[in-house]
């Protein structure tokens, strides 16, 4: 009904994201970048676009740009992690995990993933501890 909404166009492409047709999400975010260079959720969405036809640069870079636009984007620095993580860069997604949580304390997917690097890492002990949390929040949020 608004063909110049960015946020229409951002929607309609997690919408096509959830259908794992990526390419479409793709298509609507770069038409949502077109009409508002300043949507850190569209870059971030295209990453995860990017991220689901295993792009793993390109969803990198799109995660860069919405932390860049937006600081304390903390599903940005979670799913730019998860990104190194399939790059096997364990230290740069624990990096990236590790902000997430500084932004949201609670935030036990952030947890997980990390223990799953530092268990990648043959940290146990680290990764035993953020188990843990991950399991106590998520018994928490029950």
């Amino acid at each position: 009904m608004d063909p110049k909404s960015a946020l229409a166009f951002s929607n309609r492409g997690i919408a096509y994201y959830g259908k794992k047709d990526y390419d479409k999400a793709i298509s609507d975010n770069n038409e949502a970048i077109r009409l508002d260079p300043k949507s850190a959720s569209a870059y971030h969405n295209r990453g995860l676009a990017y991220y689901g036809k295993s792009d793993y640069d390109k969803a990198i870079t799109d995660y860069n740009e919405a932390i860049r636009l937006k600081p304390d984007y903390a599903d940005a620095y979670h799913n730019r992690g998860i990104a190194y993580a399939n790059k096997r860069d364990f230290d740069k997604a624990i990096g990236n995990y590790t902000m997430a949580i500084r932004l949201i304390p609670d935030y036990a997917p952030a947890f997980r993933n990390r223990g799953l690097a530092y268990q990648s890492q043959r940290k146990l002990d680290k990764a035993k501890a953020d188990f843990a949390k991950a399991a106590e929040l998520e018994k928490a949020a029950q």
